[in-house]
């Protein structure tokens, strides 16, 4: 039995220590945030923005340095669970393709889609179907459906559509990874005295002895022995704390993606009380550039407190080429999305924001929308879209956002590839004892929220470490 660090307790590290526990292993949790008891009636609503107002629950540390003239928090989750505890609790796996371009293009052996299937089949999630999908999201379904798009596909099939989202509840509540994976271990005493959760202790790096993981560095510079160490601390600060460690990998905190978009305000005609989740529903689009390469993702409406009611619709790209970077300032990560850099990527995106406009046209004849924005100072969608498509891009690359689906900066792949961290295993280039296991380790991010695909690739390294330790 060996005894492991697990670095982070959001999805990836769950999943690690569950996968670990149970193959007989010995695991200390660490995480810098918050336990499951602090602010549990939030983190358990079925309503995303409850929880998003409990600071506790939300890291602080890091900020897109490249999307304006001022530094932009990313969002993200702490605390046991991490960002699964705050999100929107979208469930996707991707499609196939991409998977199998992880095998393909990026010499990722064993990650082709045959082989990932096996493993989204074997998490529990909930993966529950809203009963209402909410006046907005339901006008925006029906009407994308009367343009004929047919039922949006999710897991074993990637196929163009609009239609309700299966969502990460139970019992309308929100499961986050902690409550599904770790709290089951805990509750039985065979698997419970394997088990050490440290919340509110933060890693600042792995002890190396000629390459060789030793043990992990904690704030107060206290250094604490194991036999291996797992890194889960996200794709953000798990490349910042290998770079603390010594590890100077040219792929290390590089290759960075996410998925680019832009939330455009819709004003809503009358007050609806809503009972259903912000977020129900999905609408996937082809483009030019790509299959399935767009998302426009309808939010349910809140009161402004002024008398309107406010919905929200994502336009998103979701099959990307621009890369970035995160790099660490004064114990602060600095993020550099470079969204939008390819042309490819731009076109995706335009593509994206003129489908939406064609929709919210739809919806608007209905009745029950007003009117459209793409900012705070009140430019409708339409003059976006009339705009010429450098004007256009311009003012979009100014407004841009992302899914905080950040991913890829300790990348899979080939040890002789300049953008590849770690081994199709997980482990460290140039290291032993030493693996990541999160979505740093996408070599190319899927099509769709990463949660899933995160827990996934969490699963088969933890699998993999299993095996090496016994």
């Amino acid at each position: 039995m060996s005894r492991i660090a697990v670095v982070g307790a959001g999805p990836a590290g769950c999943v690690v220590t569950q996968r670990l526990i149970n193959a007989g292993h010995s695991v200390v949790l660490f995480e810098q945030g918050v336990g499951l008891e602090d602010a549990h009636s939030a983190r358990s609503s079925m309503h995303f923005s409850d929880a998003l107002r409990e600071e506790q629950l939300l890291d602080t540390s890091s900020f897109v340095t490249d999307a304006g003239p001022h530094a932009l928090p990313y969002l993200r989750g702490q605390g046991v669970g991490g960002t699964s505890a705050v999100n929107a609790m979208v469930q996707t796996w991707g499609c196939p393709d991409d998977y199998n371009q992880w095998e393909r293009i990026y010499g990722c052996t064993g990650w082709g889609w045959s082989a990932v299937r096996q493993e989204f089949q074997s998490l529990h999630m909930g993966s529950s179907r809203p009963l209402h999908l909410g006046q907005f999201s339901q006008d925006v379904v029906s009407s994308v459906q009367r343009m004929g798009a047919g039922e949006v596909q999710h897991g074993t099939a990637c196929a163009d559509g609009a239609g309700s989202v299966a969502l990460s509840m139970v019992d309308g509540k929100r499961l986050d990874a902690f409550s599904a994976y770790v709290l089951p271990l805990m509750r039985h005493a065979n698997t419970a005295e394997l088990l050490e959760l440290r919340t509110q202790s933060k890693v600042e790096a792995v002890v190396l002895e000629g390459g060789v993981a030793r043990g992990v560095v904690l704030a107060d510079g206290t250094e604490e022995q194991f036999d291996a160490v797992v890194m889960c601390a996200g794709a953000i600060w798990t490349p910042l704390l290998l770079l603390r460690s010594g590890l100077y990998g040219p792929a290390i905190g590089r290759n960075l993606q996410d998925h680019p978009s832009l939330s455009i305000i819709v004003q809503m005609a009358q007050n609806v009380e809503e009972i259903a989740p912000e977020v129900t529903s999905l609408v996937v689009a082809s483009s030019a550039m790509g299959e399935s390469n767009i998302h426009l993702l309808p939010v349910n409406a809140a009161s402004s407190g002024n008398g309107m009611q406010f919905a929200q619709l994502a336009a998103a790209v979701t099959k990307v080429s621009s890369r970035g970077l995160v790099k660490e300032v004064n114990q602060k990560a600095e993020i550099s999305l470079c969204s939008l850099s390819t042309t490819d990527d731009a076109e995706a995106m335009r593509a994206a924001l003129i489908l939406a406009s064609d929709v919210l046209s739809a919806v608007k004849e209905n009745g029950s929308v007003v009117e459209c924005y793409v900012d705070n100072e009140g430019t409708r969608l339409h003059e976006l879209i009339a705009h010429d498509e450098a004007s256009m891009m311009k003012f979009v690359r100014r407004q841009l956002g992302a899914y905080s689906h950040v991913a890829g900066t300790c990348a899979m792949g080939d040890k002789e590839s300049d953008r590849a961290a770690v081994n199709a295993g997980g482990a460290v280039f140039n290291t032993k004892q030493l693996w990541v296991a999160d979505a740093s380790i996408f070599p190319d991010i899927p099509r769709g929220a990463t949660q899933l695909p995160t827990m996934m690739a969490a699963s088969r390294i933890a699998r993999g470490i299993a095996q090496q330790l016994a």
